[in-house]
């Protein structure tokens, strides 16, 4: 196997490691492997492909979404002339990145506790596994960068002078430094309070976030900016500012471009100070941070007056205690199996967005002009149904879906009821409502009987793109879920919410007709749920 460019690098400072008593054959073997192990590792944001066999991806290809991210930003701050403003975006814009990607996927470098418990039980000195760690992290980290901030370094090189390509990678590393450090004394702080089991619920919540944000934060970004005003804008300090690590970083290049004032030079103090002092904190820390890790190990505990209102609605809902119990699963699965709220919560996030982004693209902004058919984007709410049921499939547990079969359910029809039932308790009414609510806002009441039409018309579809999409619940690999699902299952899907959108525009045009269609599918509601999915697929 080839080796690693940054163990290349590295070799290059191995006299120094030497001088500082660290083994650095250790050292480079245990990073060696670790980065070989990377190479092998599916990264959090991987929507597109099916993961391969086992082998190297490419460095492109798998930091080709850093690089769109940095070249947008790049494209951004070029427009900027106030040299202060302009790192202030792009600090802004990399600390938030970088951290993201740093916790949603390499939190598993930073809270691996295989170290302790694999190299620790062989004779190696402990200050050279926690060296490893540490040059393991600010390697993922610098590989990262290249990617989201080099584009920007061209940027300020085209609009300044190459003079500022030495402080700019300074800056980096000791962004990076900062970054790395923060995060871990935030992990450190909550490890100190409180469970293991919150702090995974911290790191999964920021994976669904970083998600969402590469799916469609593009959209949103793009209509935030105002490239025209751009080249006005200008800094004003403020004391406030020497508390605020992202106005640092600018200061070096004001002083260069422009020569400085007193509060530019002690923003560059703090940039080299900071940094330096909260490293050697982190250091003395360490160890307690080490023993604090062995928390991850153990699985948090759920209070038993948790989930009181789910089991009501379980109770009142469900009379048939197979589909009642199946509720109670379904709900237990989708709150514990962080890889499947991974793939679900972005789908459902684009159903929240899509209404919204349709109707600034149909120019209703600040003077709302009001065309009487808003509310058939809410439609877009229900297309998101087929993403969340062909997901439903799939799970990291998979293996334990032999039960199923097993355990001689006959009444299979109960147990697809009570899944349904939890995804509608979980995601597709609190979408709808949520989407709701906007409108509301937005349009003053005017849709309101419309919601509530489409409301019991989400109810009404369930059963029938469940028919289409339900197999064996929770049966299938993860990994698996990245294959295309047939056209023709998503035309079918496709073709039922176009026709409720266009019975529920044919009646809105009538008198009362809006008030008759709601009382029929109020009506209808039982009759439909018959069509439930019998037997298991």
């Amino acid at each position: 196997m080839n080796d690693f460019f940054s163990l290349r690098v590295l070799d290059l400072l191995q006299g120094m490691f030497k001088k500082l008593d660290i083994n650095y054959e250790v050292l480079r073997a245990i990073l060696k492997t670790k980065l070989i192990l990377d190479g092998r590792r599916a990264p959090v944001i991987n929507t597109k492909e099916k993961r391969r066999e086992e082998g190297k991806t490419s460095l492109l290809k798998g930091n080709l979404l850093h690089l769109i991210f940095g070249v947008f930003l790049a494209f951004f701050i070029y427009f900027i002339r106030d040299e202060m403003i302009r790192m202030m975006y792009f600090s802004g814009a990399f600390f938030i990145m970088t951290t993201m990607y740093l916790i949603s996927d390499f939190s598993f470098v930073l809270l691996d506790t295989s170290d302790k418990n694999i190299l620790m039980t062989k004779p190696l000195d402990s200050k050279t596994v926690s060296l490893a760690k540490v040059l393991h992290i600010m390697i993922y980290m610098l590989r990262l960068n290249t990617f989201i901030a080099g584009p920007s370094l061209i940027a300020i090189v085209m609009t300044s002078s190459p003079l500022t390509i030495p402080v700019f990678i300074l800056e980096i590393i000791l962004m990076d430094l900062l970054i790395f450090l923060i995060t871990a004394f935030i992990y450190l702080l909550v490890l100190k309070f409180f469970n293991g089991e919150l702090l995974r619920n911290i790191i999964n919540a920021i994976q669904i976030m970083l998600t969402i944000l590469v799916t469609i934060g593009y959209q949103i970004a793009i209509r935030m900016i105002d490239f025209t005003d751009l080249q006005n804008i200008s800094y004003k300090f403020h004391v406030a500012h020497y508390f605020n690590p992202i106005l640092w970083f600018g200061a070096p290049f004001e002083i260069m471009s422009n020569g400085g004032k007193g509060y530019l030079y002690v923003f560059t103090l703090l940039i080299l100070v900071v940094p330096i002092v909260s490293f050697i904190l982190y250091l003395n820390l360490s160890k307690n941070m080490e023993s604090l890790l062995l928390k991850l190990e153990g699985e948090g505990k759920e209070k038993a007056s948790k989930h009181r209102i789910e089991k009501l609605v379980g109770m009142l809902i469900n009379r048939n205690e197979i589909s009642r119990q199946s509720f109670k699963f379904s709900n237990a699965m989708f709150r514990s199996d962080r890889n499947l709220k991974l793939k679900i919560y972005p789908a459902l996030s684009t159903g929240v967005l899509l209404p919204v982004l349709m109707i600034f693209n149909m120019g209703v902004g600040g003077e709302i002009e009001i065309r009487g058919s808003e509310y058939l984007f809410l439609y877009f709410n229900l297309l998101i149904f087929s993403s969340v049921y062909s997901l439903v499939n799939y799970s990291s547990a998979w293996q334990g879906s032999y039960v199923f079969v097993s355990s001689g359910f006959r009444e299979t029809s109960e147990l697809y009821r009570g899944l349904m039932q939890a995804m509608a308790y979980r995601f597709f009414i609190p979408l709808i409502i949520l989407n709701g609510i906007v409108y509301t806002i937005v349009f003053r009441f005017k849709f309101l009987i419309d919601i509530i039409v489409l409301l019991i018309a989400s109810i009404a579809i369930m059963p029938l793109i469940g028919k289409i999409y339900l197999k064996l619940p929770f049966s299938k690999p993860l990994d698996e879920s990245n294959q295309k699902d047939s056209y023709a299952k998503f035309f079918l899907s496709l073709g039922i919410v176009g026709l409720m959108a266009l019975i529920h525009f044919f009646f809105r045009a009538l008198y009362m007709g809006i008030w008759i269609y709601l009382a029929v599918l109020i009506l209808v509601l039982p009759i439909i749920w018959k069509f439930i999915p019998q037997g298991m697929k």
